[in-house]
């Protein structure tokens, strides 16, 4: 049964994109939040977003082998993958999440190993939503955060 829910208090959330918070927090956060985002999204996302996220998946490939800025690209994978889960909840703390991300790629650039891990955790992440096995999608991202703090030594 749906019930409605007073979604005053959830736009309290809104503003949490501008406060300022170390690595470590934004990290902790994406550890907590994005792997149950990987494991919904295999449930749910439609063929179309499942090719969205490869696509994105792909892209970031791409710019990690020119070298080039992958912030966007990353963001929208990951974006694609919390679309994917038909919450509007997730939805609503993505930027937060978007912040982290855009701070593990700017730390990521000085330490070869975390871009070599980021290529690897993201084809492990795309195989697992592509199979539609959300526990192997949500091992696959908390194994890919676990990596990036690892590296990044946060």
């Amino acid at each position: 049964m749906k019930q409605d829910i007073d979604t005053d208090d959830v736009k309290l959330l809104t503003p949490l994109k501008d406060v300022k918070v170390n690595a470590r927090e934004l990290y902790e956060m994406r550890l907590i939040f994005e792997p149950e985002v990987a494991y919904y999204a295999a449930l749910r996302a439609s063929d179309k977003e499942l090719d969205r996220i490869l696509s994105f998946g792909r892209q970031v490939e791409e710019k990690i082998r020119k070298k080039e800025d992958r912030t966007n690209e990353e963001q929208m994978f990951h974006r694609s993958i919390a679309k994917a889960t038909h919450n509007e909840f997730m939805n609503q703390l993505m930027p937060v999440i978007y912040q982290g991300i855009g701070e593990g790629v700017t730390l990521s650039r000085q330490k070869e190993m975390a871009v070599q891990d980021t290529l690897k955790d993201h084809q492990l992440i795309m195989e697992f939503l592509e199979a539609r096995n959300a526990e192997g999608a949500r091992s696959a991202m908390r194994i890919h955060i676990l990596h990036a703090m690892k590296e990044l030594k946060i």
